[in-house]
């Protein structure tokens, strides 16, 4: 992740809260195989990032592949240009 972009900080309180023996989760470090995002988490921070960006977001346009890092979760979703409905770039 560059230094440009930020982590909005209700992504960063929700995995606290979900995880809270967990010291901290490094912007790079796999979500769902640390244990931190499970299904249920999962849809739970999807309403969140929906009501964050004030739109719904159709399942079909977005990949598990968004929600494994931080990283890819803030390019994903909080990165002009990107957003619900584009095409996201790797």
């Amino acid at each position: 992740m560059s230094t440009t972009e930020t982590v909005p900080e209700f992504l960063t309180t929700f995995l606290r809260a979900r995880c809270p023996d967990i010291d901290s989760v490094g912007v790079d470090e796999d979500l769902v195989d640390t244990g931190v995002l499970n299904s249920m988490h999962f849809v739970e921070l999807l309403y969140l990032i929906e009501a964050e960006l004030g739109t719904e977001i159709s399942l079909d346009e977005v990949s598990t592949d968004d929600f494994r890092t931080i990283s890819r979760i803030t390019r994903r979703f909080f990165t002009p240009g990107q957003g619900p409905g584009a095409t996201p770039k790797e």
